[in-house]
């Protein structure tokens, strides 16, 4: 039989006939999970977070895990915890809407006392807690990822910085969170140029420990794809490059 953390990876596919994600629900029941929204808030008009309540007792955990999400009778779609409290059953994620796709029509529409289907936890170990430096390269579907990392890092006596490559409309998005990275705009045409401008700059500053540092790439799979390209170009070890690709432009999902 395939581990189940093996065949969440295999999920990604974006659409699928209703009846094969109604039997993956019945033959896999104890692997998915009942949560209820308590708040959603939209930070602006495309960032919303929002606050569930679940039984968390029991649930596997690892700081970056996705879980997987029923956004409709034919769609899945994977999220990150922003923050994690087994203790008192709670957890937040924040989510990136935009357009008209399943996952942002059902989170535009959350609201307190709703109930959704997701899938436990899973997924690849890509914190590394050992190290001491951190940077991470993301855009607006990073932010749950970067928030839920930088918890423990700072817990760890760890230290981050970062850059997000972001909508003009979103540029104020990672003071509104409190997080302590630079930000670009991100261009289509370009992607990651600006990105890999600030970090040149960043190389040249006495205090950036880019030789020691963990690099986490994650968001749209060009940008990630072009950032690593330079991160190799200037020597970091490929083993201190961790990457996950979200979205694609002209993708439906990933």
């Amino acid at each position: 039989m395939v581990a189940y953390s093996s065949f969440v990876k295999k999920i990604n596919m974006p659409h699928l006939p209703e009846w094969i994600v109604d039997t993956m629900e019945n033959l896999l029941s104890s692997k998915f999970f009942d949560a209820e929204v308590v708040s959603a808030s939209f930070l602006n008009q495309e960032i919303v977070k929002v606050t569930f309540k679940a039984d968390l007792q029991s649930m596997p955990f690892y700081p970056g895990w996705p879980v997987m999400l029923r956004v409709g009778a034919n769609d899945l779609r994977h999220y990150t915890f922003s923050s994690f409290d087994k203790q008192n059953g709670l957890f937040d994620i924040v989510f990136h809407v935009h357009g008209n796709a399943p996952g942002s029509d059902l989170v535009s529409k959350m609201k307190s006392g709703d109930h959704l289907k997701m899938a436990v936890p899973a997924g690849r170990k890509m914190y590394s807690p050992e190290h001491k430096n951190h940077f991470f390269f993301g855009d607006e579907t990073s932010l749950s990822f970067m928030m839920i990392l930088i918890n423990d890092i700072i817990k760890n006596n760890g230290i981050y910085s970062g850059i997000l490559e972001l909508r003009p409309q979103n540029i104020t998005i990672s003071k509104l969170l409190q997080l302590n990275v630079d930000t670009v705009i991100h261009t289509p045409d370009n992607p990651a140029g600006e990105a890999i401008d600030k970090l040149k700059q960043l190389i040249n500053k006495a205090d950036f420990s880019f030789d020691s540092s963990v690099f986490y790439l994650t968001g749209n799979v060009s940008s990630v794809q072009a950032f690593r390209k330079e991160l190799k170009r200037i020597g970091i070890n490929p083993k201190n490059i961790k990457l996950q690709g979200y979205w694609a432009e002209g993708s439906v999902g990933l």
